[in-house]
């Protein structure tokens, strides 16, 4: 499967990694809808459709349409720059974009950002109240918070794909990576040899911006220890495969107890926390290139002014400081065993049943069972043996 897809005549228009990689997620969510789509000629086919389809996904940024609208004004104009439907959907984006500038000129949360904004303190209190345990998604997860609200947070393809560096000399300049120098006392570090960002030329210029160490000490000893616990490639694996964004954004929202957060909000949370806190130049400078972004793109698109009625959450914490995540937790807790109680006494046993069978041929056979099999029944891993 290709996404190169460029008419020879016209090759003044760059098809970019990002493009290729809207390209196939609009693809693929077409093929929900349509699974007889084919890839090679869908956008050609559904031109007249998709800007439609595109305007009415509610579960999309317009920051994610922009993109859209961009990326296939950019493919028919390489099939055909005489095809009316170049301008119209660089017009789409266009406007969205407009729109969009408009907005983070009022720095003011908008519609998505105002139903998953919480203040940095919430997270603090999800993760004091999130103990670590044998479960190894559990763990992650945790880990995960912990990475971005104790340490500027990074865009989520970095934490898809980094993986651990034992050796500076084994740095091949185009993987992602975590360091840990542990003589003494631990010190740990990202290094970044790709991203959004990393062909521009502040980074090519100052290689130092593209390792981070990271401050904070809990953080330190918490990312050594689960690489001792739990020794891996990557820095977040299951079944010694990577795992994509996805998972990720399943994990951050299963830890936060937020439906529809992500990582973008988190940044935005981080920044305007850490704005309150930091006045000068200086620290914001120096956040900026630890979030690999200007400090014009911070101030514009990530700091907020909150206001109390921005957010109900907000307020009835400050108002009800017992309604934290401590009492979420507690009752999703109750909510589970409520269920599990309710469950009739065939669903408990054939759920026993299919989980004993599950650890049985996967030790027997030396196979390894789905990432979502692990979940759902709660499977554990040590030493080579589920559990």
């Amino acid at each position: 499967m290709t996404t190169n897809i460029i008419n020879d005549k016209n090759k003044n228009k760059p098809w970019t990694e990002q493009h290729k990689t809207r390209f196939i997620w609009l693809f693929n969510y077409l093929k929900t809808i349509n699974p007889n789509l084919n890839i090679s000629d869908y956008i050609d086919k559904n031109k007249r459709l998709l800007s439609g389809l595109i305007d009415k996904n509610k579960d999309w940024s317009d920051s994610s349409k922009e993109g859209l609208y961009f990326m296939i004004s950019r493919y028919l104009f390489n099939k055909n720059n005489s095809d009316r439907y170049v301008k119209i959907y660089s017009k789409l984006g266009f406007n969205l974009m407009k729109m969009k500038e408009n907005k983070e000129g009022k720095n003011e949360l908008d519609e998505k950002e105002k139903i998953n904004y919480r203040p940095y303190k919430y997270f603090l209190e999800v993760s004091e109240n999130t103990p670590d345990n044998d479960n190894i998604i559990k763990h992650y997860q945790k880990l995960l918070l912990g990475m971005l609200i104790f340490n500027p947070p990074l865009r989520t393809s970095f934490y898809s794909s980094c993986k651990l560096l034992n050796k500076h000399a084994d740095n091949n300049k185009k993987d992602n990576y975590i360091y840990f120098n542990n003589r003494g006392k631990i010190h740990t570090y990202f290094i970044i040899n790709k991203d959004k960002v990393s062909n521009y030329k502040l980074y090519n210029i100052n290689k130092e911006f593209n390792k981070i160490e990271i401050k904070n000490d809990l953080l330190n000893n918490y990312l050594y220890n689960s690489f001792e616990k739990y020794p891996r490639q990557f820095l977040f694996e299951v079944n010694k495969k990577k795992v994509n964004n996805e998972t990720l954004l399943k994990w951050l929202r299963d830890i936060t107890k937020i439906e529809t957060i992500n990582f973008s909000i988190m940044r935005v949370i981080y920044v305007t926390w850490f704005y309150e806190n930091n006045k000068t130049y200086g620290a914001r400078d120096d956040l900026s290139h630890k979030m690999r972004h200007s400090q014009a793109t911070a101030s514009k698109n990530y700091l907020k002014i909150i206001d109390k009625t921005d957010t109900e959450e907000e307020q009835e914490q400050q108002e009800k400081p017992e309604i934290n995540f401590k009492c979420i937790q507690q009752i999703e807790e109750l909510k589970n065993k409520l269920t599990a109680y309710e469950k009739n006494k065939d669903d408990i046993k054939a759920y026993n049943k299919k989980r004993y069978d599950t650890i049985y041929i996967s030790n027997k056979k030396g196979t390894a069972p789905k990432e979502s099999t692990i979940l759902k029944y709660n499977i554990k891993i040590k030493d080579g043996i589920y559990y």
